[in-house]
């Protein structure tokens, strides 16, 4: 860390890389220097002396927190560098690039699952974030949207279910378009869908269990289960269950 009385210059090498060589004690002028550099002098950081590397660590960081791929991660990181122009608050920009990458490599992470990484990023900023960004790259507005069996099958996963269940649990989910309140969010549904499923199996799981899986409260699973219960003939797939094992689910 340098001060206000320290002198920076830069210069590029053959390889093509930027360094700053900094000198202690210089002149009051040197302020001047400091400012046509691009560096802050209020906090008296060198915030762009290899900016791209401290954000690549800070993704980095923010990637193993979620237990993301290297190549999510390494994704995310190329992200951040193409819109670093356009979102000013790093950690936003940091969470909107994580989202994106996944989104593209099909990961059901939510922009809630990434804001609790993202050290007081708000949820909304990181929205607001991901939707310039789909438009300004030119992605697909579908980026911004998880779909109930993304979440199914991801939930179901991490669950450890077998693979019959978490097909089913996938299916189901992607039935319940026309049989839910629409204010039911597709983490809810897809929650809600796999409690149901767990339940259908032979290795059943508890509300606990979903509820820590999916972190969701248990009464918004329940509040969805009773939105659900009245279609589970048309939504549970017949070759995983039949009409009797459907009655032997608990009634709301």
């Amino acid at each position: 860390m340098w001060g206000f009385d320290d002198c920076c210059s830069r210069y590029q090498t053959s390889d093509g890389f930027m360094y700053n060589h900094v000198t202690k004690n210089a002149s009051p002028s040197s302020d001047d220097n400091l400012q046509k550099l691009g560096f802050d002098l209020d906090v008296g950081t060198t915030q762009q002396s290899n900016a791209s590397f401290d954000d690549a660590t800070v993704i980095a960081s923010m990637s193993d927190r979620l237990s993301l791929l290297a190549t999510v991660k390494n994704q995310a990181t190329e992200i951040s560098e193409q819109i670093k122009g356009q979102i000013n608050i790093p950690n936003v920009r940091f969470a909107a690039s994580i989202y994106i990458a996944c989104r593209q490599n099909g990961m059901a992470l939510s922009i809630k699952d990434i804001s609790s990484v993202a050290d007081g990023a708000k949820q909304s900023k990181i929205t607001s974030a991901v939707r310039s960004v789909v438009d300004k790259l030119g992605l697909p507005p579908q980026l911004m949207h998880i779909r109930a069996a993304e979440f199914a099958k991801r939930y179901s996963t991490e669950l450890q279910m077998n693979s019959e269940a978490i097909k089913a649990a996938e299916e189901a989910a992607e039935r319940c378009t026309d049989h839910v309140n629409r204010s039911r969010a597709p983490s809810s549904v897809a929650a809600t869908v796999v409690y149901i499923i767990s339940q259908l199996s032979y290795e059943k799981k508890l509300l606990k269990d979903i509820k820590e899986a999916t972190g969701l409260h248990e009464n918004t699973i329940k509040g969805t289960y009773k939105d659900l219960y009245p279609y589970l003939s048309r939504i549970i797939p017949t070759w995983f269950a039949n009409a009797n094992d459907l009655k032997r689910l608990r009634s709301p």
